[in-house]
């Protein structure tokens, strides 16, 4: 009998080992679970940020265009400062 002893022991062991590995499976299921959740998250933020930043960049572009032809107007008119006037 001695031998079915350390049977039913081996098999409770194993019976004890599986349920730990069951349960160690599923903490890591939810822990990849909740990393998931939380990269969809950055994601989105990321994504967000960066329909703002190409919002601020157009922004910008127009601005600097604005001030370009603004400049070059403001020289158009201070070239014509410096001709001499035409007599009529």
């Amino acid at each position: 009998m001695p031998e079915d002893d350390s049977l039913d022991r081996k098999v409770r062991k194993l019976a004890v080992e599986h349920a730990e590995t069951r349960w160690l499976a599923l903490r890591l299921d939810d822990d990849v679970k909740e990393l998931r959740t939380d990269l969809r998250t950055v994601q989105n933020t990321l994504l967000e940020q960066q329909n703002i930043l190409l919002e601020h960049t157009a922004r910008f572009d127009s601005v600097d265009l604005q001030l370009r032809s603004l400049t070059q107007m403001v020289g158009q008119v201070l070239e014509r400062f410096h001709e001499e006037p035409t007599e009529d």
